[in-house]
């Protein structure tokens, strides 16, 4: 019998370890197109229903909902649905599939959701009229700056539940507050935040991306942050945040709000260095720091999340936050920050494929739960991380 070596060993260990680091509840996966379905349109052809850019709010109830796109296909804009399922036990179980919107041909796209201190539920989401996207792609072309027409203007909605996410509100049009006349959409996945201390307790916060258009099929990407100091009713937006990162355009985005009271941006760095993008506000996200990339975050250009981590006795918390690693859309990392957002260590690799993700803590605060995109999007699935291993 071969002896096993010490290197050996700590093979054996890690295969252990990344099992049970890949181990979670599969919450969306590919399925069949059920009969009566209508396939219109470019998808005609469609087979299966594909599930991407999942959001995730757990709720004072205890209840976790677990958003995302159900699209007739995988394509950005194939007709997407903003879908959600509730499970009240943690996780283990899910209920059915709820449509929060949907629109007939038109995509729905970037579920962005926070749950206020009233109990309401906002889901802001962006809508791309059919055969409209950011950017010319085939026989989809790109929309048209602007907002009085549905049938060539990206524009930006906002629904809310008052049960726990069971139902939801007709949604509203709020892109003139959020989405600049140069934009041509406003949006982003994941999740919105209230903030809960210092003079701007109770505030709102959605960071948003957009795209410039260029000559011809040219384009670049802005980041702005919005408010709403009334639960959501009327918003206020900063100007496109400045970027002083180089090569590079800051994307899709989210925000966290750490304890000494900063607000901390980290986004997607699209055609830059393989690294996140950050920013931080220091006055409730009325104005920022310049957008610079950080070290400390290795990434492929993707969608990532960054939330805040449990209460410790002392009232502070640390943040957590995660992205797939700078060789691909493959081995997800969870990282911790100490410093309220000023540098990150990398504590979890979560290896094979891990696309967009979202972050939340678990209501009893002993697990930071991740939903995220894997398998080469076949799949959705929530994995629960004790906290005392971070």
């Amino acid at each position: 019998m071969k002896r096993l070596t010490i290197l050996s060993v700590f093979a054996l260990l890690k295969t252990f370890l990344v099992v049970a680091l890949a181990d979670g509840v599969v919450v969306y996966e590919q399925r069949d197109i059920p009969s009566g379905v209508p396939l219109e349109g470019h998808a005609a052809d469609a087979k299966k229903y594909g599930y991407r850019f999942p959001s995730l709010c757990v709720t004072d109830k205890g209840t976790i909902l677990a958003f995302c796109e159900r699209r007739l296909g995988l394509h950005d804009h194939a007709q997407n649905d903003i879908v959600l399922k509730r499970s009240t036990d943690g996780g283990k179980t899910w209920g059915p599939e709820i449509i929060a919107v949907e629109d007939g041909m038109h995509s729905i796209n970037d579920p962005l959701t926070v749950q206020l201190e009233s109990g309401r539920i906002l889901l802001m989401h962006a809508r791309f009229p059919y055969g409209r996207h950011a950017r010319d792609a085939g026989w989809i072309k790109r929309a048209d700056l602007g907002y009085d027409d549905p049938k060539v203007n990206v524009l930006t909605f906002l629904s809310h539940s008052d049960d726990d996410g069971k139902t939801w509100s007709k949604p509203r049009d709020i892109s003139r507050q959020v989405k600049p006349p140069t934009w041509v959409n406003a949006n982003t996945p994941g999740q919105m935040i209230q903030l809960t201390k210092g003079p701007h307790e109770g505030r709102v916060i959605a960071s948003l991306w957009g795209t410039i258009p260029g000559e011809g099929k040219d384009r670049t990407w802005e980041i702005l942050v919005a408010h709403s100091d009334d639960g959501g009713e009327t918003w206020e937006r900063t100007e496109s945040l400045k970027d002083i990162s180089g090569k590079g355009y800051p994307n899709e985005c989210q925000v966290a709000e750490a304890a000494n009271g900063d607000i901390v941006l980290i986004s997607r760095n699209q055609g830059g260095e393989t690294f996140r993008k950050k920013t931080i506000s220091k006055d409730g996200g009325k104005t920022w720091a310049a957008i610079d990339i950080d070290k400390t975050l290795p990434s492929v250009a993707c969608m990532g999340s960054v939330n805040k981590g449990p209460a410790k006795a002392d009232g502070s918390w640390d943040l957590c936050a995660s992205f797939p690693s700078d060789k691909g859309r493959k081995d997800g990392q969870i990282a911790v920050s100490k410093d309220h957002g000023m540098s990150w260590q990398i504590r979890k690799v979560i290896e094979g494929p891990f696309a967009y993700s979202a972050l939340q803590m678990s209501s009893d605060g002993k697990t930071l739960l991740c939903l995220y995109e894997g398998h080469g999007y076949k799949d959705i699935t929530l994995l629960s991380i004790l906290i005392e291993t971070l």
